[in-house]
């Protein structure tokens, strides 16, 4: 594929048609130029096939991981929403409600967001981040050790 051109040729593309799908509002935020560059070798490509083809098996790993080590620092999950009551976006909310209570999570809806969450509602992300890192710091042993 790349040999022929392909990821440069189609690859912008596709990642602004993915990104736009993705969002609630909004386009691709990335330089057009930058994007090119990127596609220019099958890397994106051969990574993109390698996370999906792997997922479900380091899915497993990961519940495996999760039974001998539990989570032991705060955790935020925070699941986008569009906002619709729709049967598909109402389950991923309850697939990721469960998550938080899996691994003893906090659990927050960002509101209107698609998958890309971080492009969507950066203000949330950020927020989200910062109060998850203060519950560390306050629930931290007066030591600084942990466990």
């Amino acid at each position: 594929m790349t040999a022929a051109g392909l990821p440069a040729a189609l690859g912008p593309a596709a990642r602004r048609a993915t990104v736009r799908a993705s969002r609630t509002g909004g386009g691709d935020p990335a330089a057009r130029d930058l994007v090119r560059r990127c596609y220019r070798t099958g890397r994106v490509w051969r990574g993109a096939l390698l996370e999906n083809s792997r997922y479900l098996d380091m899915a497993a790993e990961l519940a495996a991981l999760r039974r001998t080590r539990p989570l032991t620092a705060p955790a935020t999950v925070l699941a986008g929403h569009d906002g619709s009551a729709g049967r598909g976006a109402l389950r991923w909310l309850g697939r990721q409600a469960d998550l938080a209570d899996l691994i003893g999570a906090r659990f927050e809806v960002a509101e209107p967001a698609g998958h890309l969450v971080m492009l969507d509602r950066p203000d949330q992300v950020a927020r989200a981040v910062v109060e998850t890192s203060e519950r560390q710091r306050r629930d931290r042993p007066a030591d600084g050790l942990t466990g």
